[in-house]
C-alpha cells in the first residue's frame, strides 16, 4: 500500500493531462508541466504499443521547461532586439496550436509542448515524463503522462497555424507560425537548437480589383539587420502574395553549425552544418503550393519566386539555384554568389565563418558534404548541368563597396557551362541603389512549368573578361593621368598589399567620377604604382552629374539653391574618384533577349508565336530587344548557344538526334527559314 502512495505521489508532481492529436504530416503533444519543479526537462516516448514504462518505448526528445514558447526568443541577437521588439508583440507572448487571428488561442501557462514531424505512416503511443524524477522509470500512468489510444499518423506537407490577422481592418495581413522538423533540428534529441523549431512567417494577399486567383507568390529576402524588411508591404500587394521570413541570427539564410551558440573564440568549431534558414524558406513555400485549407487564398504553384538585396540576393542566389523544383525565378541585387571565395576579396566572410566553421576547419554537412563546397554557386552550376534552376536575373554594381565582384563573370560564365537560364547586368552602382530587372524579362511573370531558354556565348553580350575592379581616389587629374590619393580600398581587387596601383593595368578601362548612367570612358595606356595613363581623349572635359540628393543636401547646408558655377565645381570634386575594369564599367549578359511566353506574349491574339512542348517536337519564339537602362543593341541581329530547359513534354534520351530549324519571323505572313541541322541530345 506505501508504495502505491509514493508512486501516486510521484504522479501527482509529474506530467499530467497529455494529449495528442495529428495534424498534415505532424503529431502535437501538450501536458502540464510539473508544478513543484523549476527549470526541469522531459523526456518524450514514442512506441506502436501502448506504454507502461519507458523501459518499453523510445526516447525521441528532450523538452524544456517553458514549450510553449518561442525558440529563437532564447538567445536574440541585440539588435534584432532593438529594432524589433518582437518579444512585445501580443502573438510572441505564446504559442497556439489551432488557428486564432486574435491571438486568443495561445497555450496557457505551466504548458509543455512537443510535435514531431511524421516520417512513415503507422500508429503510435506516447508517454512524457519528468526527467530525473525519482521514480521516472516507472512514473508512467495510462491516461495522465501515457496516452490510452494511439495517434493514426501519416506523411504529409507539414502545415501552418494561424497566430494572427496583422494590419488595418480591411488588410488580409497574417502571421503564421510553423513547426519544422524536430530531428534535423535537434539530431541529439534534446530541444537545444540555436533558433528553436518552430518559426514565424508573415504574408499579404492582393486586394487590388485586377489580381486574380490562383495568385502567384513572392519572397522577399530581407538585407544584413534589416530585419525591419519583412515589412509586408515591400513587395508586390498588387499582383503578388508576399511572403516574409526572419534570418534572426544573420546567416545569410543559409544555416549555421548545429553545435551553434557554441563557439572556439570567434567562428563556429564544431558541425554538422545544416542549411536551417534554407530549410525554413523551403517548408513554407512547399506548404503555401499546396494550397491547404487554412490559407484563405488559391495559389500558383508554377509561379513561386524569390528575390532580395545585399544579404538578401546573396540568399536568393543560393536558394534559388538549389531548388529549381520549388522557384520559377529568382532577382539577386547585388548579392554573394559564393563563400569560397578568399577573404580579401569579400569582407563578409568572417561572419559566415562564425556560422560555418572557417574554412581549414573542414566542417562538413549532414551528408559528409565539405561546406564551402556547397556555398559555391558557381561550382555547382557548372558541373551540374542536370539541375534544373529556376530563371535568374542577376544585378551587381561594379562601384559596390560592399559585396564582392570579383567572380561574377566567373558566376555567369558557371552558369552558361550549365546550361541554366539568366540574364545579368552590372553597372557603376554603390550598394544602396535598388536595382528592378537585369532584361527586359520580367522574372515576376516566369512560370516553371512553361519552357525557360538558356543561352550562352551571346554575341550581343556587353565585354567583362573578369571582374577585377579598383574603386579609388585621384590626388591630381591632368588632361592624361590620374594620381593615386593614399592607398586602394580594400574593396578594391588589388594584389599589391602596399595599397598601390598594379602594374598591369594596360588594355584595362578607366572611368572619372564614375555613375550610374552612360558616362566617357577610357582605355588604360599604362600604369606605374600610382600614376594611370590614358591612351586617348582628354580627362578635364568629364564632368560627372552631381546627384539631385547630392545638390539637395548642399543647398540645404548654404540655405539657398546651388549656382552653376557650384554645380560644376561638385562635377569636378565627384570626378576626383575613378573606376579601373576589366572590359565595360556597365552591361549585360542576355539580356537583351525576350521570348513569347503566356504572360509576356509578344501576340497575344495569335498562336503562331506560343511555345510548344510535346513529346517530338518543342519550339520558342525569341526576340532581340532594347534595354536602355543597361544596353542597347548595336546590331539588329544577334548570335547565341540556346538550351531548352523546363521541358515537361520534349525530353530526348540521351543521345537521341534531334533535328532543328530556325526561321525568320520578323513578317509573320512570309516567315524565312534562316539555318537547320540536327543534333546529338546531351
Amino acid at each position: 500500500m506505501l508504495a502505491l502512495i509514493c508512486a501516486s505521489a510521484a504522479i501527482a508532481q509529474g506530467v499530467s493531462d497529455l494529449k495528442a492529436f495529428y495534424r498534415e504530416g505532424q503529431t502535437f503533444l501538450t501536458w502540464k508541466e510539473d508544478p513543484s519543479r523549476s527549470g526541469e526537462w522531459y523526456n518524450v516516448y514514442v512506441s506502436d504499443k501502448p506504454i507502461s514504462y519507458v523501459s518499453d518505448a523510445k526516447l525521441i526528445a528532450r523538452i524544456p521547461e517553458g514549450s510553449r514558447h518561442f525558440g529563437f526568443f532564447r538567445d536574440k541577437d541585440a539588435d534584432f532586439n532593438k529594432k524589433l521588439k518582437l518579444d512585445q508583440e501580443s502573438w510572441a507572448k505564446a504559442i497556439q496550436i489551432e488557428d486564432d487571428e486574435t491571438n486568443s488561442k495561445q497555450l496557457p501557462e505551466g504548458t509543455g509542448l512537443f510535435v514531431r514531424t511524421i516520417k512513415s505512416k503507422g500508429n503510435s503511443y506516447y508517454a512524457v515524463t519528468v526527467e530525473n524524477a525519482v521514480s521516472e522509470k516507472n512514473a508512467v500512468q495510462a491516461g495522465v503522462n501515457s496516452i490510452i489510444q494511439p495517434v493514426s499518423e501519416d506523411v504529409h506537407t507539414p502545415g501552418a497555424i494561424l497566430q494572427k490577422k496583422l494590419g488595418k481592418p480591411g488588410d488580409p495581413s497574417l502571421l503564421y507560425a510553423f513547426f519544422t522538423d524536430y530531428e534535423v533540428w535537434n539530431p541529439d534529441g534534446t530541444d537545444d537548437n540555436w533558433e528553436g523549431y518552430v518559426h514565424v512567417f508573415q504574408v499579404k494577399i492582393p486586394t487590388h480589383k485586377d489580381a486574380k486567383e490562383p495568385y502567384p507568390v513572392s519572397f522577399r529576402l530581407h538585407a544584413y539587420t534589416a530585419w525591419g524588411g519583412w515589412n509586408i508591404d515591400y513587395c508586390f500587394p498588387n499582383s503578388h502574395i508576399d511572403c516574409r521570413m526572419l534570418d534572426y541570427h544573420l546567416t545569410w539564410w543559409h544555416g549555421y553549425s548545429d553545435a551553434l551558440p557554441k563557439m572556439d573564440g570567434k567562428y563556429a568549431a564544431e558541425g554538422p552544418v545544416v542549411n536551417f534558414t534554407e530549410r525554413r524558406i523551403l517548408q513554407v513555400a512547399k506548404w503555401l503550393m499546396s494550397n491547404p485549407k487554412n490559407f484563405p487564398a488559391k495559389v500558383d504553384p508554377e509561379r513561386v519566386s524569390i528575390f532580395g538585396g545585399s544579404m538578401g540576393g546573396t540568399g536568393t542566389n543560393f536558394v534559388a539555384m538549389r531548388n529549381g523544383d520549388v522557384f520559377a525565378s529568382g532577382f539577386a541585387d547585388k548579392g554573394i554568389n559564393s563563400w569560397a571565395l578568399e577573404k580579401k576579396y569579400n569582407i563578409w566572410a568572417v561572419n559566415i565563418w562564425a556560422k560555418c566553421g572557417v574554412p581549414e576547419k573542414k566542417l562538413k554537412t549532414l551528408d559528409g558534404k565539405y561546406i564551402y563546397d556547397v556555398l559555391d554557386i558557381p561550382r555547382m552550376a557548372a558541373e551540374h548541368p542536370e539541375m534544373e534552376t529556376p530563371f535568374m536575373d542577376i544585378f551587381n554594381g561594379i562601384t559596390d563597396g560592399v559585396i564582392a565582384f570579383k567572380n561574377i563573370v566567373d558566376y555567369f560564365k558557371a552558369l552558361e557551362k550549365g546550361k541554366h537560364p539568366f540574364c545579368g547586368a552590372w553597372d557603376m552602382h554603390g550598394h544602396g541603389a535598388w536595382f528592378e530587372n537585369s532584361g527586359p524579362m520580367d522574372w515576376k511573370k516566369i512560370r516553371k512549368d512553361e519552357i525557360c531558354p538558356a543561352f550562352a556565348n551571346a554575341s550581343s553580350n556587353t565585354v567583362l573578361r573578369s571582374g577585377f575592379r579598383i574603386n579609388a581616389a585621384a590626388e591630381k587629374i591632368t588632361e592624361k593621368t590620374v594620381t593615386l590619393k593614399g592607398k586602394i580600398s580594400p574593396s578594391s581587387d588589388n594584389e599589391n598589399v602596399d595599397g598601390s596601383l598594379p602594374p598591369d593595368l594596360a588594355g584595362k578601362t578607366l572611368v572619372v567620377g564614375p555613375y550610374a548612367a552612360e558616362c566617357p570612358k577610357f582605355k588604360i595606356k599604362s600604369s606605374t604604382k600610382d600614376t594611370i595613363t590614358i591612351e586617348e581623349g582628354n580627362l578635364l572635359e568629364v564632368f560627372p552629374p552631381p546627384s539631385n540628393y547630392d545638390i539637395q543636401q548642399q543647398a540645404k547646408k548654404l540655405g539657398r539653391e546651388l549656382s552653376e558655377d557650384e554645380k560644376k565645381q561638385m562635377s569636378i570634386e565627384k570626378r576626383n574618384n575613378f573606376l579601373v575594369c576589366d572590359g565595360e564599367p556597365r552591361g549585360q549578359w542576355n539580356g537583351l533577349f525576350t521570348w513569347s511566353t503566356s504572360l509576356q506574349n509578344f501576340d497575344p491574339s495569335s498562336k503562331d508565336d506560343d511555345m510548344v512542348d510535346e513529346a517530338k517536337r518543342a519550339s520558342i519564339c525569341m526576340r532581340l530587344a532594347p534595354y536602355k537602362k543597361i544596353a542597347e543593341c548595336k546590331e539588329d541581329f544577334a548570335t547565341a548557344d540556346l538550351t531548352l530547359r523546363r521541358c515537361r513534354n520534349f525530353k530526348p534520351a540521351p543521345g537521341e538526334k534531334v533535328k532543328w530549324e530556325n526561321w525568320d519571323c520578323s513578317d509573320p505572313k512570309n516567315p524565312k527559314k534562316i539555318a537547320d541541322g540536327e543534333v546529338s541530345a546531351d
